[in-house]
C-alpha cells in the first residue's frame, strides 16, 4: 500500500503554519522508521528459522521438509555400490547336529507303473534347515514340603530351599530377563513387564523388576 502525503503551496502559508507542517512530517517519519525496525526484526528472524533444519538445530529430521536434502559425511571412495570383487560374503551354514529333522516320506507306490517301492534304497537327496526361535513359555516349579509323626510322636517336616520365599514368585532367569530389558536394553519397567508377561502368560509384575534391578546395582 502506498501512502501520498499531500504537500500545500508552502507560498501561501504562514511561518507558524509551515512551522505546523514541518513539526507533523517529522512525527510522520518517526512512526514510519519505526514500523521499519519492527518490520526489519521480523523478517530476520522468519529468514533465521527457514535457515535453520536438523542439522544446524535441534529440530528434528522430519521437520526438515521436502525441500532439504541431508548431506553425507562419508567422503567418496570411488567403488561401485555393493559386494567388491574379492570380497566373501557371510551366509547361513547348515548346522551338523539340528535340533530336529523331519523326514518327508516317499510314496509306497510309484507313480508311474504302480510298483512298490524298495525302502531300503531311499536315500537323502538334499537338506534344507530352518533356523527359529522355540515359543516361549513358563517352566512352573512347584516345590512341597512334606510332613510326617513318628510313632515316637516326633514330628519331622521337610524344608523349602532358601531361595523360595514366597507362594508365588519369579525364578532367577526371568529376573535375569527383567534387569536385561530395564539395563541393558533400557525398557521402561512397564514395558519390560508387559514383555515378560506376554512371553510367558503371567501377570506382570513391576515390583519383582525393579527389586530385581536394584539388587543388581547395589551388586554393582
Amino acid at each position: 500500500m502506498t501512502f501520498h502525503l499531500p504537500l500545500p503551496d508552502l507560498s501561501t502559508l504562514t511561518h507558524g503554519e509551515k512551522d505546523s507542517l514541518i513539526l507533523a512530517l517529522v512525527a510522520r517519519v518517526e512512526t514510519l522508521v519505526s514500523q521499519v525496525e519492527v518490520l526489519t526484526a521480523r523478517v530476520a528472524t522468519l529468514e533465521g528459522m527457514l535457515r535453520k533444519d536438523s542439522h544446524n538445530s535441534s529440530k528434528p529430521p522430519s521437520s526438515d521438509g521436502l525441500g532439504k536434502k541431508t548431506k553425507s559425511l562419508r567422503e567418496q571412495s570411488g567403488k561401485k555400490p555393493g559386494g567388491q570383487p574379492g570380497h566373501k560374503g557371510n551366509t547361513l551354514k547348515q548346522m551338523a547336529h539340528p535340533t530336529q529333522v523331519i523326514t518327508h516320506a516317499l510314496p509306497e507306490h510309484c507313480e508311474r507303473c504302480g510298483c512298490t517301492l524298495v525302502q531300503q534304497e531311499i536315500r537323502v537327496v538334499e537338506r534344507r534347515q530352518v533356523i527359529d526361535i522355540p515359543v516361549v513359555t513358563c517352566d512352573v516349579i512347584e516345590h512341597q514340603v512334606l510332613a510326617l509323626v513318628c510313632q515316637c510322636g516326633q514330628h519331622h517336616v521337610s524344608a523349602f530351599p532358601p531361595a523360595v520365599t514366597e507362594a508365588v514368585q519369579y525364578g532367577p532367569n526371568v529376573r535375569a530377563l527383567g534387569v536385561h530389558l530395564t539395563q541393558g536394553q533400557l525398557l521402561p519397567f512397564a514395558r519390560a513387564a508387559q514383555l515378560i508377561a506376554y512371553s510367558g502368560e503371567r501377570d506382570r509384575s513391576f515390583r519383582s523388576i525393579v527389586t530385581a534391578a536394584r539388587e543388581m546395582v547395589l551388586r554393582g
